[in-house]
């Protein structure tokens, strides 16, 4: 399992407690929205009912149509939101590790994506501060023949994650940037989830 796949999963895990405390939250809310809109539209599609029954029976149709949409569209609406929600709360409790549970997951992703030859490998400021002691020597001793790599002294403008470096060729490895190559994948198994639940 790669790196990307390590983290993918990860947030997949840690998200479905909160992933299903939130659909939990957002169904009862919808029900309440649903109930509330349904007494009012009982209300209303009586009238409406009894002047498009006189005017015209296809407005009936149509107006019951557009209210069908409607709700489909607000429950799509919110689960959209859900998503959303879940991705930026994994993310922020993947940035928000302890750090020697972070810089193992740092460590994964190194040894995925180092190259060969001589490179620099630059974290952020904050990630500077915690850097475990020795932590460039243990890296470096499992990286294999060929590899090799030198944390930079100089903070680069990143919130986790890192980034490598070698010659004029800069590798963006921090996890916002790996965030957005792999966010389709996440949403579609985020998705996958709540559409389980019951359709639109």
């Amino acid at each position: 399992m790669s790196g990307l796949e390590k983290i993918i999963q990860k947030i997949e895990q840690d998200c479905k407690a909160e992933c299903d405390d939130i659909i939990v939250k957002a169904e009862s809310e919808a029900k309440e929205i649903l109930d509330k809109a349904a007494r009012e539209a009982e209300l209303i599609s009586s009238e409406i009912r009894d002047a498009a029954l006189k005017e015209n029976e296809k407005e009936l149709a149509f107006v019951n149509s557009k209210a069908e949409l409607d709700r489909k569209k607000g429950i799509l609406a919110v689960k959209i939101d859900i998503v959303n929600s879940v991705i930026k709360t994994a993310l922020s409790k993947l940035k928000e590790l302890p750090d020697e549970e972070y810089f193992a997951k740092i460590t994964s992703l190194v040894l995925k994506y180092a190259q060969k030859g001589v490179g620099t490998l630059c974290f952020s400021k904050r990630d500077l501060g915690r850097l475990p002691a020795g932590y460039e020597l243990c890296l470096n001793g499992k990286l294999g023949d060929g590899f090799s790599l030198k944390i930079a002294s100089e903070p680069v403008d990143i919130d986790g994650g890192f980034v490598l470096v070698y010659g004029d060729v800069e590798q963006n490895c921090s996890f916002d940037a790996l965030l957005a190559s792999s966010t389709d994948e996440i949403k579609d198994e985020l998705y996958g989830l709540l559409f389980k639940r019951g359709g639109v």
